[in-house]
């Protein structure tokens, strides 16, 4: 039997998580894929991802966050420069690196959201830090911030999603 193709669904779920890789989001603004307007309808075809019915085959559910960056067209403009890509990329493993410390010690019932972070059901705090460093509110405001503490600081980039 001949070797299948795979299937868009399959192709689409390889896609997507792909948008975790931001050394991979760099080399997409560089080639101007980022600024191609049907790439950009196909970025925001893939937010069905975010629904629950296809969010569980993720692996690499962050790059879900990453799609949504992706629709603010001066994160898209951002992500060509060097030093923003380091910081989101060092921001991300700042996160990971966070839980798995997280994962070994006792969660703070009064300090958690049942998920093991501070902070509503998603993870964001009340004055919408997200643990990673990249802080957001319920108006699409979108801050990145450097160090991941949540304190602005001069190299850190502010935006509206």
């Amino acid at each position: 039997m001949e070797d299948e193709l795979p299937t868009r669904w399959e192709i689409e779920l390889e896609f997507v998580q792909s948008l975790s890789n931001i050394q991979y989001l760099n080399y997409l603004a560089q080639n101007n894929y980022l600024t191609n307007p049907e790439f950009l309808n196909y970025l925001n075809y893939l937010n069905y991802w975010k629904q629950p019915q296809y969010v569980k085959y993720l692996v690499y559910p962050n790059c879900l966050h990453i799609l949504t960056l992706l629709q603010n067209e001066e994160f898209r403009k951002n992500i060509v420069n060097p030093e923003f890509m380091n910081t989101v990329m060092n921001d991300m493993v700042k996160r990971w690196s966070d839980n798995d410390i997280e994962a070994f010690e006792l969660p703070n019932e009064n300090a958690t959201n049942g998920n093991g972070h501070a902070g509503n059901e998603n993870g964001v705090s009340e004055n919408g830090v997200d643990g990673n460093g990249i802080n957001g509110d319920l108006n699409g405001n979108v801050e990145i911030n450097g160090n991941g503490n949540g304190v602005k600081e001069d190299n850190d980039i502010s935006m509206s999603v």
